[in-house]
């Protein structure tokens, strides 16, 4: 009997755990995204100053284990020392060939863009990320990371989920990765006065080759 209360309870924990995990667990909070953009423009999926002399394109997907580890462990720091002093602007070109998942995580994206909240939702949604293909991207689980993006307005995205336009949105973007040869991700495209250069591999998840490269493809 005490065996089975106890195989019982191992269940319901283990049934919890799973419901928070599908939610979107702590992986960002709303304050540290808020930090992380503090007095950084957002235009659509553009991220940083017009006037910013290089431009870096960042192709990924969202459920792409190594485009999450660029997430947490390089994009910040690029915010940081490049975006927020006026230097680098950022333009996330979201990929969805990993599966099904992946095209609904990057159309809630690009529903948030409508508001110009895309890189509050781009951050969640990386910080919370899971093993690929799992089914974790549910419908309660974008929800949740809704709710957590700061200034998003639910009622909008939710409006914004069946427009069209985000749907052709990927498939601009698919082209567009294609004539430039982008084969992998995270594939980062750094342009500037001196030129343009294409980071893959284990050169997009190093901050130092990154830095270096927008040094030489920013002019004087």
């Amino acid at each position: 009997m005490i065996l089975a209360l106890i195989v019982a309870a191992a269940i319901v924990v283990a049934a919890i755990l799973v419901a928070i995990s599908q939610l979107g667990g702590g992986g960002a909070s709303s304050g540290e995204v808020s930090k992380l953009y503090a007095g950084v423009p957002q235009n659509g999926t553009t991220l940083g100053k017009g006037s910013a002399p290089v431009t870096i394109y960042l192709y990924e997907d969202f459920q792409c284990p190594y485009c999450g580890e660029f997430s947490r462990n390089v994009f910040p720091r690029l915010v940081k020392d490049y975006v927020k002093p006026g230097r680098v602007k950022l333009v996330s070109e979201p990929m969805a060939f990993i599966g099904p998942d992946s095209v609904k995580a990057a159309e809630a994206a690009l529903a948030a863009a409508k508001q110009n909240r895309y890189w509050g939702y781009y951050y969640l949604l990386f910080a919370n990320q899971k093993t690929e293909n799992s089914g974790y991207v549910t419908d309660d689980f974008l929800n949740n990371l809704a709710q957590k993006t700061p200034g998003l307005d639910m009622n909008r995205w939710k409006g914004a989920l069946s427009d069209p336009s985000l749907a052709k949105g990927l498939e601009k973007v698919q082209k567009k990765a294609s004539a430039e040869g982008v084969n992998s991700t995270p594939t980062l495209i750094v342009e500037g006065p001196g030129g343009k250069k294409k980071l893959t591999g284990d050169q997009a998840q190093s901050y130092g080759k990154i830095s270096s490269t927008i040094k030489q493809v920013g002019g004087s």
